[in-house]
């Protein structure tokens, strides 16, 4: 293997990885859900092989030193931003994913630190999903189980009964009883 096919490869790899980072911060993602995770996994290997590789170089001593800074720096203020890359390189606190009728599908899950449960709709655009609504789980639980307080309940199934331009109508059924929400565009992002 020449040199120049792994800087092309991590290249590659690389403008992969970004582009998903970015997607992410515009509430899209790669499609399906292990997607985008398979995709951050990837660039991690590469980049620990491709700092490997060139380890007698400079360059490669000063990007895998700022690397390692770079985490150790997300560190400090309280490990925020740590974890926030921490959930997003894995699975941790992703409960369930449920796919409903084309092209819906969702999500309870705790999407950051600090952050509660929440139930995450996304809409799938071809290679891409939109994240279209997110309510919290609590609030579901709250409004059509108020008889059930307990927020680590999982959600049994779920079927998509209404789409609308500005509401998307979910059945819900938890701890046997079937009730239907309707996120709401007005729900808080």
């Amino acid at each position: 293997m020449k040199n120049r096919d792994v800087i092309i490869a991590y290249i590659i790899i690389t403008s992969i990885f970004i582009i998903g980072v970015i997607l992410s911060f515009n509430r899209y993602s790669f499609a399906g859900y292990y997607t985008d995770k398979v995709i951050n996994w990837l660039w991690l290997a590469s980049t620990l092989f491709t700092i490997i590789w060139f380890w007698k170089k400079k360059a490669a001593k000063i990007y895998g030193a700022l690397l390692v800074s770079f985490v150790c720096l997300s560190i400090v203020p309280m490990a925020i931003p740590f974890f926030g890359i921490v959930y997003y390189f894995s699975t941790i606190d992703d409960f369930q994913q449920i796919q409903l009728d084309a092209p819906y599908r969702i999500e309870r899950t705790i999407p950051a630190a600090l952050s509660r449960a929440k139930i995450l709709v996304y809409k799938n655009e071809g290679l891409l999903e939109r994240q279209v609504y997110e309510t919290p789980y609590e609030q579901i639980l709250e409004r059509k189980f108020p008889d059930l307080n307990n927020i680590n309940l999982p959600i049994q199934n779920a079927t998509l009964v209404d789409s609308e331009k500005d509401s998307l109508g979910i059945e819900y059924r938890i701890n046997n009883k079937k009730k239907v929400f309707y996120h709401k565009e007005n729900n808080p992002f």
